[in-house]
């Protein structure tokens, strides 16, 4: 059985967790090379790639995110004072964001070559 980094046995929900972190920038940028979006907008989209944010403590992860991928220079935000309600901070992907999304993705087409590889040599041994 393959050795957790969390201990002995199988792989934990928590593996998948942390590897799913690490791609929701990717997610974001995907997603707003769509168009700008706000942040609620944004946790309702990432539901289509099976990530959820609910609750105060998830929402303010991704605001966390966005601030730091604002400071990389790889997303705006401005505030939408329009229309009903409070007013609400919208984010867009800038051109060095299209730039880093387009060598994010080669960067996953590289693992998947990667990861068919060791696949399809581990299936011709069993």
């Amino acid at each position: 059985m393959p050795r957790s980094r969390h201990g002995m046995g199988r792989w934990c929900e928590r593996d998948r967790e942390i590897k799913t972190s690490q791609w929701i920038e990717g997610y974001v940028l995907l997603l707003l090379s769509k168009g700008p979006a706000h942040g609620y907008d944004l946790t309702k989209s990432l539901g289509e790639f099976d990530v959820e944010f609910s609750g105060i403590g998830q929402m303010g992860t991704l605001y966390r995110l966005l601030r730091q991928m604002e400071a990389k220079g790889i997303v705006i935000s401005k505030w939408n004072t329009t229309g009903v309600g409070a007013p609400r901070r919208v984010y867009s992907i800038t051109p060095e964001g299209e730039i880093y999304l387009r060598q994010y993705v080669e960067h996953l087409k590289d693992v998947r070559r990667r990861i068919n590889k060791f696949i399809e040599t581990y299936s011709k041994m069993n």
